[in-house]
């Protein structure tokens, strides 16, 4: 049964899930690709899979190392369904390595609330997030976040509140000269921001409206739950319990701000939804239920992918 093998937290499972990315490439992603196979292409592909698998195994560290979730493997289980359910993710080498970069910057923010080298994981974060901006302009978004986890935690100043801008302005100014240097003109700076696109035709596909529908509703409804259940949370979880909302709300402001709406976009929304599902599927009480969700959320990736 999925409850009971996935509500554990054993090597196993990550050999599964890992087994299951690898399949989700290769029956989905390279099926949408246009490119021509050669060892170039093949080369690229396999970094972009090795990135997919190593964001599963970062935002488990995440969860774990800040019981985000109890210990079981559904955050990751839901996590890497996302993934394969849309397969055009896979294929989006910017957006892949912006929300590795992402998540390295939300473990540093997590962590915060140990109040142990505040001014390191303050600036470690804002450094992850503007490398993040490089790849995905709008990531910059999640400074808000940034701020908010700077806010919540007891003790802080206003020379905290200082510090990401301070590790934003250090990798500008060494980004603009490194391009000076090498272009020897600031042209990139215009190329930096993209416009915001409302082209919402890829939607239209299938492929993309169906995973995207299921993700929506199952964030949809496993957040209005969090938001009754806030009273009932120990009050020592609160913050964390809140905090992953704050985090869900920028990710879908980050994924529609997209220059180009693929669907690939909506990879950011994947974790804090990962983890706001678990803690959803850890507080059900009925067994049956849990069963067939888990159940839903792998099978349906199976039949987007021949859509």
């Amino acid at each position: 049964m999925l409850t009971s093998f996935f509500g554990k937290s054993n090597p196993i499972n990550f050999v599964v899930l890992a087994v299951g990315l690898v399949l989700g490439f290769v029956l989905g992603a390279l099926r949408l690709s246009e490119s021509v196979l050669n060892f170039s292409t093949i080369g690229h592909y396999i970094l972009l899979l090795l990135l997919s698998i190593f964001s599963m195994f970062l935002l488990d560290f995440m969860i774990r190392k800040n019981d985000l979730t109890k210990q079981n493997t559904f955050g990751v289980f839901f996590y890497s369904c996302f993934l394969v359910m849309l397969p055009i993710v896979f294929l989006k080498t910017a957006i892949i390595i912006a929300n590795v970069l992402i998540l390295l910057a939300l473990r540093r923010m997590l962590s915060l609330y140990s109040e142990k080298n505040t001014e390191k994981k303050i600036i470690d974060a804002a450094i992850w997030i503007t490398l993040a901006s490089f790849f995905y302009f709008y990531s910059l978004l999640f400074f808000i976040v940034l701020f908010v986890a700077i806010v919540r935690k007891s003790h802080t100043t206003y020379k905290h509140m200082l510090i990401p801008l301070a590790g934003f302005t250090a990798i500008f100014l060494l980004v603009t000269a490194y391009y000076f240097i090498t272009t020897d003109s600031f042209a990139w700076f215009y190329e930096w921001k993209p416009a915001i696109t409302m082209d919402f035709s890829a939607y239209n596909a299938m492929k993309v409206v169906l995973p995207l529908s299921v993700i929506a509703t199952l964030l949809v409804w496993t957040s209005t739950f969090r938001v009754f259940k806030l009273s009932s949370v120990q009050k020592k979880e609160r913050p964390n319990y809140l905090f992953m909302l704050v985090v869900a709300f920028v990710s879908i402001a980050v994924a529609l701000a997209s220059p180009e709406k693929s669907g690939a976009e909506m990879l950011f929304v994947f974790a804090p939804t990962a983890i706001i599902s678990a803690n959803y599927l850890e507080q059900l009480n009925e067994f049956w239920f849990k069963e067939v969700l888990l159940w839903l959320v792998l099978l349906l990736p199976l039949s987007f992918l021949f859509l």
